[in-house]
C-alpha cells in the first residue's frame, strides 16, 4: 500500500519492533460505546507476543481519546486514523495492510474474546502448517447480555484438496441454522491473506474471501467458545452504503455471489482437472441455493 499523508499515527509502529506473532485488527468508526471492553479483552490475553492496531475511520465520537489513553499505557496498542471514511470494506483492508503480525485477527470494535484465545489459537495454527487459518466456537450475546445465538459444532473446512474444501464452505455458507465459516473473524495467516485480493468493494465481500482462502487451504478448529459477537439487528440499506458508499442499499441478485465464486475458480492457480470440478460444485451449490429457496420440496435430492 502506498503510504497515506491522510492517515495519521499513534504508538509504536510495527516495523520498529520484531514482528509480533499476532496482530489484532480492530476497524472502527464511533465505536465509543464498545470499544474499551473489546480492548481490555485483547489486553487480558494470556499470550504476550501480539500488537493491538485500531485503524479508526474518521470517527466523530470519543473513539480516538479513548484509543489514545490505551496506547499511552500500553506500547501494543496502536492507533492509527483515517482523515475520511472510506468506507469499512477499506478500512478492513487498510488495519490488514498496516499491521505487522504473522497471524490475523480482524474484530469488531464491539466484540470481545476470551483470554486464552490467542495462546490456543497460534498452538493449533503452529501444529498444522498446511492451514490457513483457524476458527472456533463462538456466540452472539445482546446488550442485555442474553445469549442470542451459538455457533453449533459440525462438519469444518478441513480437508485435503480445493475441491472438497470448496464442497464444504459452499454448503456451509447456505446453512440458515448458524454460521459455522466466517473467516473475517478467524486467526489468519498473514501470508495466505497477501496471497487473495482482499476484501473486495462487493455486497457477498466476506463470502468471496471465505471461498478464496479455502482454496488455499484448511481451517483447523478449537472446540471451545472462546468468542462472542454483539447480537444487533442492521437492515441491509444502512449497513451496505457503511461497507462502501458505492454499494447502494441492496445486495442484488444470488447468482451475483456464484459468479464471484465461479471468477475466483477461474483465477485461482489449480491444476485443470481440480479447476472444472471446483466450477462444477459452485454451478451444483448455485443449483442447490435455487431450489433451496423457491423449491424447497425438493432439497432432500441435493442433500443425499
Amino acid at each position: 500500500m502506498k503510504p497515506d499523508a491522510r492517515v495519521l499515527g499513534h504508538g509504536s509502529p510495527a516495523a520498529a519492533h520484531a514482528r509480533p506473532r499476532v496482530s489484532f485488527a480492530i476497524p472502527v468508526r464511533n465505536g465509543e460505546q464498545f470499544l474499551g471492553r473489546a480492548l481490555d479483552s485483547l489486553l487480558a490475553q494470556d499470550f504476550e507476543d501480539f500488537e493491538i492496531l485500531v485503524c479508526d475511520n474518521a470517527s466523530s465520537d470519543a473513539t480516538p481519546d479513548i484509543v489514545r489513553r490505551y496506547a499511552e499505557r500500553d506500547r501494543r496498542v496502536r492507533f492509527v486514523r483515517n482523515c475520511e471514511d472510506i468506507g469499512q470494506i477499506e478500512n478492513f483492508n487498510r488495519a490488514f495492510e498496516l499491521s505487522g503480525g504473522d497471524f490475523l485477527r480482524w474484530m469488531g470494535a464491539d466484540d470481545w474474546l476470551e483470554p486464552s484465545y490467542a495462546r490456543r489459537c497460534v498452538a493449533m495454527l503452529d501444529s498444522r502448517p498446511d492451514a490457513v487459518g483457524v476458527t472456533t466456537q463462538w456466540r452472539f450475546m445482546d446488550d442485555t447480555g442474553r445469549v442470542t445465538g451459538l455457533d453449533r459444532r459440525g462438519p469444518r473446512v478441513d480437508a485435503p484438496t480445493p475441491f472438497q474444501r470448496l464442497r464444504l464452505t459452499l454448503r456451509l455458507l447456505q446453512d440458515t441454522r448458524s454460521t459455522l465459516f466466517d473467516p473475517i473473524y478467524s486467526l489468519l495467516r498473514r501470508d495466505a491473506l497477501q496471497r487473495t485480493g482482499l476484501l473486495l468493494i462487493d455486497p457477498w465481500t466476506d463470502r468471496l474471501l471465505a471461498v478464496e482462502l479455502c482454496l488455499l487451504g484448511s481451517f483447523c478448529h478449537v472446540d471451545q467458545c472462546l468468542a462472542t459477537r454483539r447480537s444487533f439487528f442492521e437492515r441491509a440499506e444502512v449497513r451496505l452504503p457503511r461497507y462502501h458508499k458505492s454499494l447502494g442499499t441492496k445486495r442484488g441478485p444470488r447468482v451475483a455471489m456464484y459468479l464471484g465464486f465461479a471468477d475466483i475458480v477461474r483465477r485461482a492457480p489449480l491444476a485443470i482437472p481440480q479447476k472444472v470440478a471446483c466450477l462444477g460444485a459452485v454451478a451444483f451449490y448455485w443449483l442447490r441455493d435455487v431450489v433451496r429457496r423457491h423449491v424447497p420440496w425438493l432439497m432432500r435430492s441435493f442433500d443425499r
